[in-house]
């Protein structure tokens, strides 16, 4: 078949692996960390979280960060890609589709506030699963 690529984004990072089809082997990889900002408040939660932990990122970085992971011809060839993606966070869009603020990431407890507000906003889980088939949930 010839080769193919594997792309994972994480909620730190992208990684691009090009594998030759025919025998498994590595041909060129591609990786580029996603800037996040952000602190942590407090001591560990119970479940290996920083209680109070805010982090956030502007979701075009994770565009940048594909562009740099793909630079210098990493996807040239490929006849087929296999995505993955790990991304527990809350983006916010206008009418128009754009972000109307950092995304929330990660454990960031201010996601799950902001859910829990949106849900209210419309009347109710019930109001969210008729209107747009799902109810927003903090990852």
């Amino acid at each position: 078949m010839g080769i193919v690529a594997g792309l994972d984004s994480s909620s730190e990072y992208t990684r691009i692996v090009v594998c030759d089809t025919d025998t498994g082997a590595v041909v060129r990889q591609g990786y580029a960390p996603h800037p996040v900002s952000g602190s942590t408040g407090g001591g560990e939660d119970g479940t290996g979280a920083a209680a109070g932990r805010r982090t956030e990122t502007d979701p075009q970085t994770w565009l940048l960060s594909l562009g740099d992971a793909a630079a210098g011809g990493v996807l040239e060839g490929v006849r087929a890609i296999g995505v993955s993606a790990q991304q527990n966070g809350l983006v916010a869009l206008d009418e128009a589709g754009d972000p109307v603020r950092p995304a929330l990431v990660g454990n960031d407890r201010r996601a799950q506030t902001a859910a829990a507000d949106l849900v209210d906003a419309l009347g109710g889980r019930e109001a969210w699963a008729q209107a747009v088939g799902a109810v927003p949930q903090a990852a």
